[in-house]
C-alpha cells in the first residue's frame, strides 16, 4: 500500500516536470523562431549606396524597423540592435507552466544575430 502511494506521487511529479519542460520547450522555439526571423529580416537591409561604392553596410534605420516590425507582428517582446555589420535581436518572454511545480511561470531569452549576405564576396563599385 505503501509502495502504491510513493509510485503514485512520484509518477505525478514526473508527469508536471514533463509538462512544464514540454511548455518551455515549444515557447522556445517559438521564440528563437521570431527572433531569427527579426534579426534575418533587419540584415536583409543593405544599404544600396554603399553597396554600389563598393562597401557592404547595413542601412540602420531600414534594418531597425524591419526588425522591430517583425517582433510586432509575432507579437513577441525584444529588442534589435544594428550596427554596420549586424543585427541583433533579443527576445524575451515569460511562459505560464501547465501544472505549477516550482512556479506559476518560468523566463525564456533568446538571442539571435545576423549578417547582411549578398552573392559575391565583395562589393564592387559601378560607373
Amino acid at each position: 500500500m505503501i509502495f502504491a502511494l510513493v509510485l503514485s506521487l512520484l509518477f505525478t511529479g514526473m508527469f508536471a516536470l514533463v509538462a512544464d519542460l514540454g511548455a518551455l520547450f515549444v515557447a522556445y522555439n517559438r521564440l528563437d523562431q521570431d527572433a531569427l526571423l527579426a534579426a534575418q529580416a533587419g540584415a536583409s537591409a543593405i544599404d544600396q549606396a554603399a553597396f554600389y561604392q563598393g562597401r557592404l553596410e547595413l542601412d540602420r534605420t531600414l534594418a531597425e524597423e524591419r526588425c522591430v516590425g517583425l517582433l510586432a507582428e509575432a507579437h513577441v517582446t525584444g529588442t534589435c540592435t544594428i550596427d554596420a555589420r549586424s543585427v541583433t535581436a533579443d527576445v524575451r518572454a515569460s511562459v505560464a507552466l501547465p501544472i505549477p511545480l516550482l512556479g506559476a511561470s518560468a523566463p525564456v531569452h533568446v538571442r539571435r544575430a545576423a549578417s547582411p549576405a549578398f552573392g559575391g564576396r565583395v562589393a564592387e563599385a559601378t560607373a
